[in-house]
């Protein structure tokens, strides 16, 4: 069974997080949820699933109103989070320094790699990152294919093969590979059964849990 990332992003209410968990705990599926941080307690006490932050500050501590770093996240038990998504406009320091506060405190991170265009080539954003090795998950989410409802699997099995190919032959590791963007009930079997691919992360609609539901239910486990 692979592993499904949900991003709920700046969604859901607080008066649904009851529902929402207590339909999501009937999901047979390895999941890793990702709610807004006002929402990570709840989650933490009555959700079944693995939960992840959908950020965090490599600063350990201090006067940054807003920011929740890496050892509050730690200090609540969670072991997952997620690192330089392409809404956060993070620039390659950032990231580096987030990739690095996680790694050093066993937070597993889920990091975000992205291309604006199929022109670019993914592995020019693989070879800026510094810590590249296997505690890493590897999301790929191609910026163009977000929230686009015609995407092209057979480039999206060509990428995560040279994603695959770069990390084990060139960096030596042997890496968990996600892929998100443009996900939906047509294609949802599909891109899940990518070989190679480790599993999905699902955006915008994953903290609709009919929606979920729905979605889920097109894959057939093999």
């Amino acid at each position: 069974m692979k592993t499904i990332v949900l991003n709920h992003k700046m969604n859901l209410n607080y008066s649904d997080v009851d529902e929402y968990i207590k339909r999501i705990n009937k999901i047979n599926k390895s999941l890793i949820i990702a709610p807004s941080n006002i929402y990570l307690i709840e989650f933490l006490k009555k959700c079944h699933h693995q939960i992840a932050s959908q950020d965090v500050c490599y600063i350990e501590e201090g006067n940054y109103t807003g920011k929740v770093s890496w050892s509050q996240i730690k200090s609540l038990g969670i072991k997952y989070s997620l690192i330089g998504h392409s809404e956060k406009k993070d620039n390659l320091e950032k990231i580096n320094a987030k990739l690095k506060a996680c790694l050093e405190n066993d937070i597993t991170p889920i990091l975000c790699i992205s291309n604006f265009t199929k022109e670019e080539d993914i592995i020019d954003s693989l070879k800026q990152i510094k810590l590249l090795n296997d505690k890493i998950i590897y999301a790929y989410e191609p910026i163009f294919n977000i929230g686009s409802k015609h995407i092209d699997n057979n480039y999206i099995e060509e990428q995560i093969k040279k994603i695959h190919t770069y990390l084990t032959q060139v960096v030596n590791i042997k890496p968990t590979i996600i892929y998100g963007g443009g996900i939906n009930k047509e294609n949802i079997n599909t891109i899940y059964h990518i070989k190679l691919l480790d599993g999905i992360l699902i955006g915008g609609i994953s903290s609709n849990i009919s929606e979920v539901e729905e979605l889920l239910k097109k894959i057939d486990e093999k």
